[in-house]
């Protein structure tokens, strides 16, 4: 029986809206501070850090602690630096957020298909929801490096839509990064207030939640906003 949300995709964001990373990620930025002798960075610096891949998180969080400007070369050996200590550590403190597993498994049960739109770099994000034993609820996952681009881009977002066969979409995010994107893609944002943001321009966002147990009614009033 075809349910409320058939035909309708639900692009999830991954770090900061449906799993807490940052400590993980914090962990692994730290191996690389300590290995260029710098100061290890507070879990909460880190947060604003997280959404644009792991080289511009790693490049602002060296200048953070006080590195002088890293060369090309020297960015890429700390990069690898970093992705091979966190693929190494990828789940030991990250979990989904609370509320978030259930949600998921209720829009599926509407009929949505559901799909992961993120900037992480995709063999990353797939290990991860592997790791937590959640890659099986996922239709498609796009990740930074997928679609030839990143967000804000629209790129990703459509190639989550093309892989999902949703004639409807909506995006869900924790950052201005997932306004963005959905807007140059045309599609409605929800965003996370819980997330790692920057949300400087929420109010462009059709609405904001608090806790996963608000998804699925916001996800199925913001598809029928759309013809």
């Amino acid at each position: 029986m075809r349910g409320p949300l058939a035909g309708v995709a639900v692009l999830f964001d991954l770090d900061g809206t449906l799993i807490d990373t940052a400590g993980d990620l914090a962990a692994s930025m730290n191996h690389v501070l300590r290995q260029a002798g710098l100061r290890p960075a507070p879990l909460e610096s880190v947060r604003h850090l997280i959404g644009h891949g792991a080289r511009a998180m790693l490049k602002a969080g060296l200048a953070e602690a006080g590195a002088p400007p890293a060369s090309e070369t020297a960015l890429d050996a700390a990069v690898a630096a970093f992705v091979a200590h966190y693929r190494a550590n990828i789940a030991v403190r990250s979990s989904p957020f609370p509320g978030a597993i259930d949600a998921i498994k209720a829009l599926k049960d509407d009929g949505a298909s559901i799909a992961i739109c993120t900037n992480k770099r995709e063999e990353l994000a797939r290990a991860l929801v592997g790791a937590l034993g959640v890659g099986g609820l996922f239709d498609a996952l796009i990740g930074g490096d997928t679609a030839g681009a990143a967000k804000p881009d629209p790129r990703p977002v459509r190639r989550c839509i093309e892989e999902t066969g949703g004639a409807k979409a909506v995006l869900v995010g924790d950052s201005d990064t997932d306004i963005r994107a959905a807007a140059a893609a045309g599609v409605p944002c929800l965003v996370a207030r819980f997330g790692y943001g920057p949300l400087d321009l929420c109010d462009e966002a059709l609405s904001l939640f608090s806790t996963y147990g608000e998804l699925p009614p916001l996800v199925r009033w913001a598809a029928s906003q759309r013809p």
